[in-house]
């Protein structure tokens, strides 16, 4: 019987594994062939096959404005997508949504589909011709497009009313985790006293938590210099720093900064992790103090399905994850006072930290469960299907599981 072909491109190898793992797996379970492409990276070094079938390509997707590596890819793609003749392409991030889509349509896809994880364009952040130069990529991508998802309202409505996008192409999805992953029931006070001795944290201090790719628009200066603040200002505490570090063009490193301040002590650098649970069941607070570019956060979504209180930055996507004053605390950009002040609360009322922290849990039971948003995905693809390729899903997929949690449909 004919499958449907659906390949999804990404930005990162591990990307396949932490942000689309689950749902390609699911998309198995109803009966799609599953297929993936990525940069090569810290987990994947080959063409291989993943998650029990999923065929992963690798082909270079340089974050920076490249044109000859970026030409090469897109050759690679298009001839890739014309070998393999997918039905559906789905994109995620900046650079592969933009070449993907642009492949997509070269090679004749019938259906192409982004999600956008973040807009990635602001009228404060960029220079106007750069502003003018993402948004007409943009704007070529949209027309490329069947159906876009947006992971939170903002970029919608940027979207929308400056041309980029008509409001009948794109839809909310928002985001989802793994709640049976992502639950405090499951660390014990032994496993947790064990995790804070091997990182060296002593039994009276704080822990504080910074998770992300080490760059400058993800706040991580800012955490550090908030970290300088809160040590000034006697706090005992460690701040903990998880994610890897990339190559930029900033005059000083993560690395630099913390030896500067004289820190090296106080901020651990832990690199990559996969014990992201068990960190978060140590952390007194979770720390976001991104620049605008998200999308709604994971790492906002699983702290607070840990219960842990966040203290992020007023930016599209994590006020659409933190509820200010309930779930946790909003500050202003670029403000590492701001940070330290909202930390500094968190960590000194603890009644106040204890009534987020089950507020948080609740609202990620409520609006989190990823498998919303795997049927809403799934539901935009069959729709798909049906209009674009004129066929039957029902016929090719197994039935549509049952809608997961309504409420999430509106989260404010």
């Amino acid at each position: 019987m004919r499958r449907i072909k659906v390949v999804h491109l990404d930005n990162l190898d591990v990307g396949l594994r932490v942000h689309l793992g689950n749902y390609m797996r699911y998309l198995q379970a109803q009966g799609y062939e599953v297929h993936a492409v990525c940069p090569p990276g810290h987990w994947l070094k080959q063409d291989t096959t993943i998650l029990d079938g999923v065929r992963v390509k690798l082909v270079r997707f340089d974050p920076a404005i490249t044109p000859l590596t970026d030409l090469r890819s897109l050759v690679q793609l298009v001839r890739y997508f014309r070998r393999e003749r997918f039905d559906i392409v789905h994109t995620h991030t900046v650079k592969p949504g933009l070449l993907g889509r642009l492949a997509a349509a070269i090679a004749g896809v019938p259906i192409i589909i982004h999600t956008v994880h973040g807009l990635y364009l602001h009228d404060t952040l960029m220079s106007p011709w750069q502003y003018h130069f993402f948004k007409a990529l943009e704007t070529v991508g949209s027309k490329l497009s069947h159906g876009i998802l947006s992971q939170n309202r903002a970029d919608i409505h940027t979207m929308t009313t400056r041309g980029i996008c008509p409001p009948s192409k794109i839809e909310f999805l928002g985001n989802g985790i793994d709640l049976s992953r992502f639950n405090p029931e499951h660390d014990t006070p032994d496993a947790k006293m064990r995790l804070r001795a091997s990182l060296g944290i002593r039994p009276h201090e704080f822990v504080v938590g910074y998770m992300g790719r080490l760059v400058r628009e993800k706040g991580i200066f800012e955490y550090i210099e908030a970290a300088r603040l809160l040590k000034s200002r006697g706090v005992p505490a460690k701040y903990i720093v998880v994610g890897m570090p990339r190559q930029t063009d900033n005059s000083i490193t993560p690395q630099q900064m913390i030896a500067e301040y004289g820190l090296e002590n106080d901020v651990l650098l832990l690199g990559y992790r996969d014990d992201i649970p068990a960190l978060m069941s140590i952390l007194n607070v979770i720390v976001l103090p991104s620049h605008g570019v998200e999308g709604i956060p994971r790492v906002l979504m699983e702290a607070a399905a840990m219960g842990v209180p966040a203290v992020a930055t007023d930016a599209r996507g994590n006020n659409e994850a933190i509820e200010h004053g309930k779930t946790g605390l909003l500050v202003p950009l670029y403000d590492s006072r701001a940070v330290a002040d909202a930390i500094y609360h968190i960590l000194y009322h603890p009644e106040e930290a204890r009534e987020m922290s089950t507020a948080a849990r609740e609202r990620a039971r409520n609006h989190f469960d990823e498998h919303f948003f795997f049927w809403k995905t799934d539901l935009l693809y069959r729709r798909l299907i049906r209009e674009r390729l004129h066929l039957d899903p029902q016929s090719m997929l197994a039935p549509l599981p049952s809608q997961a949690t309504p409420i999430m449909e509106h989260v404010a």
